[in-house]
């Protein structure tokens, strides 16, 4: 038998991966070279000449209060942090090809003299720095094709509606309605009055779609919306009962801001969670006889903070990936807080799917009650929390006895406290113990793999009350 050969074809091929090969090379080479630099004072930013092959520019120091000195047009990574900036006036940049990132700087007012910034091609943090509430800086941009982060900001964002494009979050929304931002865009710890949802920018009840107080069941029975949609519902009295919520899904289908109930007679959220969606935050609080969590089997997303107060005998049934409570639920965008959670069940499997957490991930136990003793979820390989915007709260759990769950975090924004966990069944150990004890040694290893995101992070660990904290320079890592 003989084989003929297309040599023509066949160096065709060759040329094409040959080219594939040195296209590649050459991109990964675009965003991987150049130099770093870090800039500490006012003097040595003054003193900058460099305008090219920039792989990282740091600007860090608190004497630093102007950066219309630097002359270069492109970067890949630009770090500022820890200034004192008011603004950041960089009138000559016009990209940054992999990250930009403002932090932690106390007197910086507004995010603007960046008037030739056109290009952002990979992502964008904005985090932890007070006084901020101006992003009008990020009008000239043409493209964003990354992620945007804005958390941890408490004075930015208050929702207003968008008479301007310059007003605080009303920014994003210019950016999202001319598609220039084509990345994940995450809002959360910011003003108190602002939306974690980027859809919401801008609603604030007007016209029809209002916000409403239900302060008993006469309210509840009085009730007619002007609409099938509320912004805001806060429902509360002790004469409200599950046959008086559950009137309530005949006249709304959705609330789009929060949803508070607290202080009822409720016990079942079946009477309203599955009939009326809720596309923010959820508040559930002092609910003395709130039992039956299945009013939330169908949610997959909250769309704000999930926050459950003394509502003590709130069971916390688990399924995987969804079938009971709160187990399919895959993401919070806003801050997720149970406190106290006595009754959680087993391990964490009522949070089974959840990996997302926008903002602060607390769950603070009760030392006498409670059957939790991890956040594993055991039927899952790979599952477990990944992402915490902001700090983890992880304490006074009666039977927790290791940190299972967390084995799989690849992002931890704030501070670390995992407190006085343990009782009958164990403490956390030091070491793991098998697959089944998840010691403080992974916290070793967030340190260790670059996970916790935040510029001297408090880390507290403790293994039991009246114990000394754990020394995080001699903590072991896991095996």
């Amino acid at each position: 038998m003989k084989f003929l050969i297309n040599y023509r074809a066949f160096f065709s091929l060759i040329a094409a991966i040959a080219v594939l090969f040195v296209s590649c090379q050459k991109t990964e080479n675009e965003l991987t070279t150049g130099k770093d630099y870090t800039l500490t004072s006012q003097a040595e930013v003054n003193a900058f000449k460099v305008t090219r092959d920039i792989r990282t520019l740091t600007i860090s120091g608190e004497d630093i209060t102007d950066l219309s000195p630097l002359q270069f047009k492109s970067a890949k990574n630009i770090v500022i942090e820890k200034t004192g900036l008011t603004d950041i006036n960089m009138h000559r940049l016009s990209s940054v090809t992999v990250s930009f990132i403002i932090q932690d700087n106390a007197l910086l007012t507004a995010i603007k003299g960046l008037d030739n910034l056109k290009f952002v091609n990979g992502s964008m943090l904005i985090q932890n720095n007070p006084l901020l509430t101006s992003l009008e800086g990020l009008l000239n941009l043409k493209i964003f094709k990354g992620d945007l982060t804005i958390t941890g900001n408490i004075s930015l964002g208050e929702n207003v509606p968008c008479v301007s494009d310059k007003t605080g979050f009303c920014v994003i929304k210019s950016l999202m309605n001319n598609s220039i931002i084509n990345g994940l865009i995450t809002l959360s710890n910011n003003h108190p009055g602002a939306v974690s949802d980027p859809l919401l920018i801008g609603e604030t009840g007007s016209g029809n779609i209002i916000s409403y107080v239900l302060g008993s069941k006469t309210d509840v029975d009085n009730f007619t919306p002007l609409s099938d949609t509320a912004q805001d519902l806060r429902i509360t009295g002790m004469d409200i009962t599950d046959a008086v919520i559950a009137t309530l899904k005949n006249k709304l289908k959705g609330v789009k801001g929060t949803l508070t109930l607290e202080g009822t007679a409720v016990t079942t959220t079946e009477s309203f969670f599955n009939g009326v969606k809720c596309l923010g935050s959820i508040v559930l609080k002092n609910n003395p006889e709130l039992y039956n969590p299945q009013g939330f089997m169908a949610y997959t997303e909250i769309g704000g903070d999930l926050v459950i107060e003394n509502c003590p005998k709130l069971a916390f049934w688990g399924f995987p990936r969804g079938g009971a409570s709160f187990s399919g639920i895959t993401r919070i965008e806003g801050n997720f807080k149970i406190n106290p959670a006595s009754s959680l069940g087993e391990g964490g499997a009522a949070f089974a799917s959840l990996t997302y957490v926008g903002g602060n991930f607390e769950i603070t136990g009760s030392k006498t009650a409670g059957e939790m003793w991890n956040m594993d979820t055991w039927y899952q390989t790979g599952g477990g929390i990944r992402h915490i915007g902001g700090d983890l709260i992880y304490k006074n759990h009666y039977k927790v006895n290791g940190l299972g769950g967390f084995e799989n975090v690849e992002y931890i924004g704030g501070d670390v406290y995992i407190l006085d966990n343990g009782g009958p069944d164990g403490f956390v150990p030091i070491l793991s113990v098998g697959a089944s004890q998840i010691g403080f040694c992974i916290v070793k290893k967030w340190i260790n793999n670059g996970v916790l995101k935040k510029t001297d992070p408090v880390i507290q660990l403790r293994v039991k009350q009246g114990d000394a904290l754990l020394d995080i320079a001699t903590l072991p890592v896991c095996n």
